[in-house]
């Protein structure tokens, strides 16, 4: 708490100090200090952003700190003033994307040029990422780092020249009207809805870009397209284009002709104000090679992956997997060991030989967030199988769970603000029983909107914040005992978007004028200023000056500066705007809105402060008449304020008497009196007025009484007759009534349920007085009432929805926004008209607007929602109306994913994907079937089948028809009748077993443990092969077991000529046959081929590795390594040389570069390196068995000429690296940051030897 009697003496002593009007240039609650007044709030602490927006209120920033005198002032303040010595907010911030600069102060836009004087001793902030606070030392305060995030005190400071802007009353733009009319107000342009960046998926009828604006007179909107905007968008420039308001439609929009940048321009006699630029993309999916892909081979009883083929995309796509045939999708709400992640992969926790086939990947084009169109039918494209071949081993006791090394998984990448945070974790262990995921974040809850889906093991944040970012866990429990856990930082990208957007500026001729714009962003935002659409740059003529954030104005001039003022604030990831209009005004007083009271009391001995408030630009002078005759400011008890403010201290018999205010400026004069009465007892002499005040703003209620001396007076405040609890109610807060001219009551965040009657009553022991004020809220509309969809009205595609209109709180209603939600996804909201203009929603004869809602899917039912828009914002959405069921019709779409194949000899299989229930249009939903043989005739007749809701269908054409092309397609059908038929699509019958032989077997060593097995292959020809060959499987046996006793194999996929068999045992005899199989089965085996393995690789490895400089080699860095060779015993094979694997310490070992020496006498080689990167290296013998074991890891770096190296770091850095994925441990930080990082972390903790 801070100490109010260190107030009121620094208030007493700025009065003697000045001792002339100038003692008020700083209202009397703030302080003064060189040019500056400032004020420090301690009781409610705020986070940067509130603080900031706090600060805005009176025209003000949070505190800039520019010299040391100033730095002196505040920390003595502080230590004074705050008994708890806590930390104090400043503007200062790190922009990490502004190049030059550590820190910035966000109140002036200035560098900081601080010196260490003003930091913590004993540390270097250079690179620190946070904000500038006061902290408290032994030495004093001083400054240090802290979050944004921290609710901490903060100070606010604005220029002396203006001050005006605390006291002044809210400005808007009926100032200086005499009668207020919210319809007859002008503005300029304000924008109600920006355009968005959208993504068209397939080829939609149509796709709209739109902009609304509000303003007085309407604005007209220009569209304007190309990399630099250069190209306006008429119909005259191609007829597909519409503009009809700020709505632009694009009627069969290309790729080749329509994407791109586009923004919309809104205009009117004020100013213009030009759209954050937006692009037109178009989404497209490529096609999975015809190429097959790799068999995947896993052992029984271990974890396994399976990677969907490579696919280009754009934007995005959505994965999904079947096994043999559509109808056994991988569905891992059913099959908890099995999981599809957004990267495509599908990973199972334990696999059997049940597991074992072919797989195939769906993809399906999809977009990134809301404003993607399309059709319902967006491409898709399905691999080729995937075999997933399944090696017999002995199964493992329970073991797991082990979370796989690619979680956590993070996705979009880069995970962004606004967008839907998929978080995804999995563990392999044994399926058997059940794993259960948990999820929590480092020091927090989950975000409050955050959910768990498929078995708790994906974490789904939605439209996430900055606020959510952290460290989040995952933990994977088996049992009590059995369990991992995994960690993973969760940063996101924002685009800029602003704490508090521009406000209109109202501002006096001749003044200065300070416009500070703020936006959060990460990374950093960098600023620009526009006005009327034009870039606006510092200009001495102008007396402009932009600062980064900061706008100043010294000099006000309506010809030079009137005008529409947008911020732009951009990082990578796109630009954001918000705008303001300045008007400089200039015009003489008058005191329509604030008179004074006819007659006001005043108690004898008390204090009386009357209140001179006359709307003028500029502010005028204001003199004071007792009686005809002017005030002289030398009497003891009179003090005159700059702002209007007459107090008289100690009020008697003779200061009964008529005064009156005087207001003068350049452009006339006005007046105003009342007459003062004395009395014995309590008066109110300044009372509660009536006002207006904005949505989310603050207003102040003033109450000035009089009362004798050395008596004690309470006020209380109430509100619509109850008293009011400052404590309950914390938007309340009371100035009190020792501060003269400034008592009254404060309404914070002010919103529509503040309305109503304020009342204040000054009590004393011997009386009271009581005057009211009512508070009227302008804001954002009511949410339209009382919605419905008038079932008389609806059709197949359309309904009447009506409503009725509510409060437009003060100012008129201009559009309205009706939203649709099925009843199969009943809290998915889809916008269907988006800008629908009031006066079109209006009925003749019905009080009830109306709008008719057209594009609806038949036989679905639908609720609506409608939000109301003003100028000042949107209401909150609707309560929804009822349910309506559209008329049934055939259904408008043909089933997706039409495919077949597989199945028994003579079977023909025909798969699709069933409609959505809300495309089925109608009951009785049923699918249509046609099929014949390809490439017959077109007179042919078609085959055809009426099944119900399904997705599959078989009919037998006979065993002597195995794998022959059909044609096939399908139309679905409802009780109303036919829909589309689909595209014809080539499927093929069932396969036969193939009875082709593999011929000219032969196997050659490839090293110790391997073998390449080779073969003439089978030619695809459809009367041996009876299907597609899938691929080869190769049997193997030792010589010492019989064929049929035992027999290991592996599967090779596709049609090849040879292929690996490994694990087998060094210099010992094989024998091999080949078999050819399809999707039927396997063929007959060819003859054996039998066959010697090769020796075992070296078991020894080579020992004392050195590392030495060897200068430059062709302009490069490089070391000599140096080893001490290895024995070989007799199993082993000959050595033929060595090999240097060495790779980025801060890297996987899979991507070391590889140096192989041809010499098996060799014990040093040269090796090309770069400085100032720590290095592992390790050494293997080579030869015909293949690579022998390697040496240990050896770590070293070049540091200008000298090599420093230490091979016991070894067990150090792979205890540090096998904790590199648990963030929790500091260093895993270390290791996963630069190279150099990791150096300068090995030489803290290890004494280093220089070679």
């Amino acid at each position: 708490m801070l100490n109010r009697a260190h107030f009121a003496v620094l208030t007493v002593i700025s009065i003697v100090q000045f001792g002339n009007p100038q003692v008020f240039e700083c209202p009397s609650s703030w302080y003064t200090y060189g040019s500056s007044c400032y004020q420090f709030y301690g009781d409610f602490p705020r986070n940067y952003a509130e603080a900031m927006v706090h600060c805005s209120e009176f025209g003000a920033g949070l505190v800039s700190v520019e010299s040391k005198p100033e730095h002196d002032f505040i920390s003595k303040w502080i230590q004074v003033n705050d008994k708890y010595l806590r930390d104090w907010m400043t503007s200062g911030i790190r922009e990490a994307s502004r190049k030059g600069s550590n820190f910035v102060w966000k109140g002036t836009g200035d560098d900081v040029t601080g010196t260490d004087v003003f930091w913590e001793d004993g540390r270097d902030f250079n690179n620190s990422v946070g904000i500038i606070v006061y902290r408290y030392f032994d030495s004093g305060y001083r400054w240090s780092v802290g979050q944004s995030s921290d609710q901490l005190p903060y100070m606010c400071e604005v220029p002396q020249t203006e001050a005006y802007r605390i006291v002044h009353d809210y400005r808007d733009f009926d100032y200086g009207l005499e009668k207020y009319d919210a319809n007859s107000l002008e503005r300029g342009p304000h924008f109600i809805l920006q355009p968005h960046s959208t993504v068209i998926v397939g080829k939609p009828p149509e796709v709209i870009l739109e902009c609304v604006t509000s303003g007085n007179p309407q604005p007209t909107y220009t569209w304007w397209k190309g990399e630099q905007f250069e190209t306006e968008v008429t119909s005259a420039l191609d007829k597909r284009y519409t503009i009809t308001n700020g709505k632009l439609i694009i009627a069969n929009p290309t790729d080749v002709l329509d994407s791109g940048n586009y923004r919309c321009i809104a205009e009117n006699k004020y100013g213009s104000v030009i759209s954050q630029g937006v692009l037109l993309s178009f989404g497209s999916i490529g096609e999975f090679s015809n190429v097959p892909d790799a068999p995947v081979n896993v052992k029984a009883f271990e974890g396994a992956a399976v990677d969907c083929s490579k696919l280009y995309f754009k934007p995005a796509v959505k994965y999904n997997w079947y096994k043999k045939d559509a109808q056994q999708f991988v569905r891992p709400e059913y099959q908890a060991y099995m999981f599809i992640s957004q990267n495509g992969k599908l990973y199972f926790s334990e696999v059997t030989r049940a597991d074992e086939g072919s797989y195939f990947c769906i993809a399906v084009l999809t977009g990134i967030n809301q404003y993607t169109i399309g059709t319902d039918q967006p491409p898709a494209r399905t691999s080729l199988p995937i075999p997933l071949v399944v090696h017999d081993q002995t199964p493992k006791a329970n073991w797991g769970p082990v979370i796989q090394n690619e979680f956590i998984a993070v996705f979009p990448k880069p995970p962004l603000v606004d967008l839907d945070i998929r978080m995804e974790c999995f563990a392999y262990g044994t399926s058997i029983t059940e794993f259960k995921y948990y999820w929590r974040r480092e020091n927090g809850t989950l975000p409050k909107l955050s959910y768990l889906m498929d078995h708790n093991r994906v974490l789904i944040i939605p439209s996430a914040t900055l606020e959510d970012q952290g460290i989040y866990t995952c933990t994977v429990t088996r049992s009590s005992s059995a369990r991992d856990e995994k960690s993973v930082d969760l940063k996101l990208g924002a685009k800029p978007f602003f704490i508090k957007p521009l406000r209109d500026q109202h501002a006096d001729i001749g003044s200065p004028l300070t416009w500070r714009c703020d936006a959060r962003a990460s990374p950093a935002a960098i600023y620009q200023w526009y006005r009327n659409g034009e870039l606006v740059q510092t200009n001495d003529e102008t007396f402009i000056k932009v600062n980064y954030n900061v706008l100043l104005i010294t000099k006000l001039d309506p010809k030079l500066h009137n005008g529409m003022y947008q911020c732009a604030a951009s990082n990578i990831y796109g630009t954001s705007m918000s705008e303001g209009q300045l008007r400089v005004l200039a015009f003489a007083p008058h005191f329509q809105k604030f008179p004074m009271m006819s007659e006001t009391r005043a108690s004898l001995q008390g204090n009386l402060t009357l209140h001179c408030r006359p709307e003028a630009a500029p502010f005028p002078v204001i003199t004071w008449f007792k009686n005809g005759v002017e005030l002289s400011t030398s009497l003891s008890n009179i003090v005159q304020s700059y702002n209007g403010r007459l107090t008289i201290l100690n009020v008697n018999a003779a200061d009964h008497g008529t005064y009156t205010c005087r207001a003068v400026n350049q452009f006339g004069q006005a007046e105003d009196k009342t007459k003062v009465t004395t009395i014995e007892g309590t008066a109110i002499t300044t009372a509660p007025q009536d006002q207006m005040a904005l949505f989310n703003s603050t207003t102040f209620f003033y109450c000035q009484a009089s009362v004798a001396k050395n008596t004690d007076m309470v006020f209380i405040w109430h509100f619509n007759g109850r008293p009011i609890d400052f404590y309950r109610d914390p938007e309340y807060r009371q100035v009190p009534g020792d501060q003269p001219g400034k008592s009254g009551l404060y309404i914070q965040q002010v919103n529509f349920a503040h309305t109503g009657m304020y009342e204040c009553q000054a009590s004393t022991t011997m009386n009271s007085d009581k005057r009211g004020g009512f508070l009227t809220v302008v804001g954002p509309p009511a949410e339209p009432a009382g919605v419905q969809a008038d079932s008389t009205t609806v059709t197949n595609s359309t309904v009447l929805v009506r409503w009725t209109e509510n409060l437009d709180n003060g100012h008129p209603i201009t559009h309205y926004i009706v939203e649709a939600a099925t009843y199969y996804e009943r809290d998915q909201w889809t916008v269907v008209i988006g800008n629908l203009p009031a006066v079109l929603t209006i009925h003749t004869t019905h009080e009830k607007r109306y709008v008719l809602v057209s594009g609806l899917l038949p036989g679905c039912g639908y609720r609506f929602r409608v939000t109301a828009v003003n100028q000042i914002g949107h209401s909150p959405p609707s309560i929804p109306s009822g349910y309506v069921q559209t008329l049934s019709a055939p259904p408008s779409l043909a089933p997706l994913c039409i495919g077949g194949g597989d199945g028994k000899v003579g079977d023909l299989i025909m798969t699709w994907k069933p409609l959505t229930p809300e495309q089925q249009g109608g009951p009785g939903i049923g699918y249509r079937l046609y099929w014949r043989r390809h490439g017959i005739s077109e007179e042919e007749q078609w085959s055809t089948a009426d099944v119900g809701d399904v997705g599959r269908y078989v009919t037998i054409v006979g065993a002597e028809n195995y794998f022959l092309e059909y044609d096939f397609k399908i139309q679905a059908f409802n009780n109303a009748g036919l829909g589309p038929n689909s595209t014809v699509n080539v499927i093929m019958s069932s396969e036969d077993m193939p009875i082709a032989v593999p011929t000219n077997v032969m196997a050659e060593g490839y090293n110790g443990t391997a073998m390449e097995v080779m073969w003439t292959p089978v030619p695809q020809v459809r009367e041996i092969a009876r299907g597609k060959i899938l691929g080869y499987q190769i049997n193997w046996w030792h010589y010492t077991e019989q064929a049929m006793d035992y027999r290991e194999f592996i599967r090779h996929y596709g049609q090849r000529d040879s292929g690996f068999v490994i694990g087998l045992i060094s210099d010992n005899f094989y024998y091999f046959t080949i078999q050819v199989y399809n999707s039927a089965g396997l063929g007959p085996i060819s003859e054996y081929y039998f066959q010697e393995s090769l020796h075992a690789p070296a078991a020894g490895y080579p020992e004392e590795i050195r590392v030495y400089s060897a200068g430059k080699h062709n302009g490069h860095h490089a070391v000599e390594v140096w080893w001490r060779g290895i024995h070989i015993t007799q199993p082993e094979g000959n050595i033929h040389g060595f090999v240097i694997f060495y790779w980025h310490a801060n890297e996987d070992y899979r991507s070391a570069c590889r140096h192989v020496i041809h010499d098996h006498h060799a014990h040093h080689a040269h090796i090309e390196v770069e400085p100032g990167v720590v290095y592992a290296i390790r050494v293997a013998a080579w030869g015909e068995g293949g690579y022998g074991h390697k040496s240990l890891t050896t770590y070293f770096t070049i540091e200008g000429n000298n090599i420093l190296v230490d091979s016991k770091l070894a067990s150090t850095v792979e205890a540090f690296r096998s904790t590199a994925s648990v963030l929790n441990y500091p260093l895993s930080l270390v290791y996963i940051a630069t190279a150099t990082t990791v150096y300068l972390y090995i030489l803290s903790v290890m004494n280093w030897s220089t070679l």
